[in-house]
């Protein structure tokens, strides 16, 4: 692996995503910005979700090579995990450890180990160096979102 911006990437997201949150007044917290999107209670709770799910799904990949990734319904699973109940500012430091757990999980692995492959029925064949880099889309995706609510 040879991009020298990923674990700078990896590493901001919850950093960038603090700052923001932290200009919204907590009145915000439950205003709906898009009747398609989270509210930033959820939205926060679901970027410190989310982090354990890729981190699993890596590991999947790299334990079983040519695995298949089971999808998840991201509002089925918003309801299973009571992010409507979530304390914001608790789920940021969630957010940042489990953060920080993926990035030590990638910093360790061997240069082959990013080849490896896994399949996900939505979005096709995915190396562990995919994954990676979907996570940064992800903060992205999010931290439009959050801006958002400024």
């Amino acid at each position: 692996m040879n991009n020298p911006y990923l674990f700078k990437g990896l590493a901001a997201g919850p950093t960038v995503v603090r700052r923001i949150v932290s200009q919204v007044p907590p009145s915000k917290y439950d205003s709906v910005s898009d009747p398609d999107r989270f509210t930033l209670r959820e939205a926060v709770a679901h970027v410190a979700d989310w982090d354990s799910i890729d981190l699993d799904r890596i590991k999947q990949i790299i334990e079983d090579p040519g695995c298949t990734i089971t999808p998840f319904d991201e509002t089925e699973r918003s309801i299973e995990q009571n992010y409507t109940s979530t304390e914001v500012m608790d789920q940021l430091d969630l957010y940042t450890s489990r953060r920080t757990t993926l990035i030590a999980f990638l910093e360790s692995l061997a240069p082959e180990a990013w080849n490896v492959q896994g399949f996900h029925p939505e979005k096709g064949i995915l190396t562990v160096y995919d994954m990676a880099n979907l996570v940064l889309a992800h903060d992205t995706y999010h931290i439009e979102h959050f801006t958002q609510f400024l």
